[in-house]
């Protein structure tokens, strides 16, 4: 729950030791005012017991933003911390990344043989089940009728069911397929309390492979942008779908018309992984690419809806994921970006 204020003024540290907790961060910033106090710091975490080494906090006024800010490159522990001022979308957005990732099926769901179901492909995954309620605007969605699904990692998949009262109102559910949250645009087909059943059994066996088969989505199959990811990679916001191998390398490559190219992944590195580095920025395809052999390379494209959001993109050069630091090079077409060389416009941040 976030603090009670209504604060903007968000600060943002990163770099902390993974056993960092709420009075640790309290102590560091001795002297900020903090709304909520403990109810104002927000630990973040990439996956449910996985902590990103990342803290928001908010308080209470531009001056203690700016006190904070003289913290900057201060040690806990061992470890120097980088503290900067942010914005309430960012971190509204990490923290509904990470409900997403707590709140997949813990258990097989309460459903009704008489409910209409759907399912949604293509969900940012930062996205709240109040963006999707209001997405099915209208239509009548029972109480907690939204069910975000997880992966195998237990990260969020992408996808959600979403119960209506009844079947007609399912049947017009589908004259939403392929409108946007946010960016990205949704895929939207009929499903079943049978469906429901089994994806909850599968989730207490711990299986997460449908004897029903996998349904690639357009991301998947890389054919929303006429097949220019095709060849490379495997994957876009997620792997197995239609692209073959990429070709080993260690040049950028072209990507979309807004494409920005990673390399120094850390080759465990999933889609979720790489949209998190990206935050609040949302990717609309990530393309992690394979050597020829089968092997992640390290490298990967993602694309972005428009010029603007690759530049700021571009701001995360040099940065770290985990113990690796990421080269980005900016290949986009507006405003002479393009040509795959390392960008150094922006300040880190």
């Amino acid at each position: 729950m976030l603090g009670s204020g209504d604060s903007s003024f968000i600060i943002k540290l990163r770099g902390l030791p993974f056993s960092t907790t709420v009075d640790d961060v309290i102590d560091f910033l001795g002297g900020v005012n903090i709304v909520g106090g403990k109810d104002g710091v927000h630990l973040t975490e990439v996956r449910p017991g996985r902590p990103s080494g990342e803290c928001f906090v908010e308080v209470q006024s531009a001056q203690d933003v700016e006190e904070a800010m003289k913290k900057d490159k201060e040690n806990m522990g061992k470890r120097y911390i980088e503290v900067f001022s942010t914005d309430r979308q960012d971190m509204e957005w990490a923290l509904n990344a990470m409900r997403q990732s707590e709140n997949g099926f813990e258990s097989i769901p309460n459903v009704s043989d008489d409910y209409g179901i759907v399912k949604l492909r293509g969900l940012p995954f930062g996205c709240s089940k109040e963006e999707i309620l209001q997405f099915f605007d209208g239509l009548m969605v029972v109480q907690d009728g939204v069910h975000l699904l997880s992966d195998h990692t237990g990260r969020a998949s992408g996808e959600a069911f979403v119960y209506f009262a009844d079947k007609q109102s399912a049947q017009e559910a589908l004259n939403r397929d392929r409108e946007k949250i946010g960016h990205r645009y949704i895929e939207v087909f009929l499903s079943s309390a049978d469906d429901v059943r089994d994806y909850g059994a599968r989730m207490e066996g711990g299986g997460f492979k449908s004897s029903r088969g996998y349904r690639p989505t357009p991301y998947d199959r890389n054919d929303r942008f006429g097949g220019r990811f095709a060849g490379r990679g495997r994957g876009a916001f997620g792997r197995g779908g239609g692209g073959g191998f990429g070709r080993g390398g260690g040049g950028p490559r072209r990507g979309g018309d807004h494409c920005v190219h990673m390399r120094g992944l850390p080759f465990k590195a999933t889609p979720q992984d790489i949209a998190y580095f990206f935050k609040p920025i949302r990717p609309m395809n990530i393309n992690i690419l394979y050597d020829n052999s089968g092997r992640p390379s390290g490298e990967a494209d993602v694309e972005f809806e428009c010029h603007e959001d690759a530049m700021r993109a571009m701001r995360r050069d040099k940065n770290n994921m985990e113990h690796r630091y990421i080269e980005l090079f900016l290949n986009s077409s507006g405003g002479g970006g393009g040509g795959g060389k390392p960008f150094r416009g922006f300040r880190n941040y």
